[in-house]
């Protein structure tokens, strides 16, 4: 609705929003695992977590809903491999065995929670401030995501591993 609603899309051209972020979504998904054993599991993650902040700052300043389309399409490619990283840092931070599966199992909570409270917060936000500065109020979150990354565990070459 953002691109209806604030970039007076119409409710087709609104829809496209979505489909690129979705198709971009995917298809950095399909590469995201040859990235990660090319450029390191940090790596990847501060540089997607960037390219994520990028999409929001495009979508919440674009002039248009062409411009901001485009934003969505680079926070499908940004969003992309972030999940699937924690996931498997999760996973190495626990060690081998039950440790791991704990991990795993306490991320993907969190994870769980966060897709089903999350809507509502940004839907309540939304009502309250607008939706372009809800967007723009997960620019910082997400710019604290980038800093954090740090904590992911090292997958790749030249990064030396250490404790997350």
């Amino acid at each position: 609705m953002f691109l209806h609603d604030s970039r007076g899309a119409t409710l087709g051209a609104a829809a496209l929003g979505y489909t690129a972020f979705t198709m971009c979504q995917a298809i950095g998904r399909m590469v995201g695992d040859r990235l990660t054993e090319r450029v390191g599991s940090r790596r990847l993650f501060r540089l997607n977590g960037s390219i994520t902040v990028l999409g929001l700052v495009t979508v919440v300043v674009g002039p248009s809903q062409f411009v901001s389309t485009v934003g969505f399409a680079v926070m499908g490619i940004g969003t992309s491999v972030l999940v699937p990283l924690i996931f498997s840092a999760a996973g190495h931070a626990g060690g081998r065995g039950p440790g791991a599966a704990t991990f795993v199992s306490r991320v993907t909570t969190f994870t769980c929670a966060g897709v089903l409270t999350g809507p509502a917060l940004v839907g309540w936000l939304a009502q309250v401030f607008d939706l372009a500065w809800t967007f723009a109020g997960i620019i910082p979150v997400m710019i604290a995501v980038v800093l954090g990354a740090k904590a992911m565990a090292p997958a790749g070459p030249g990064e030396t591993p250490t404790k997350p």
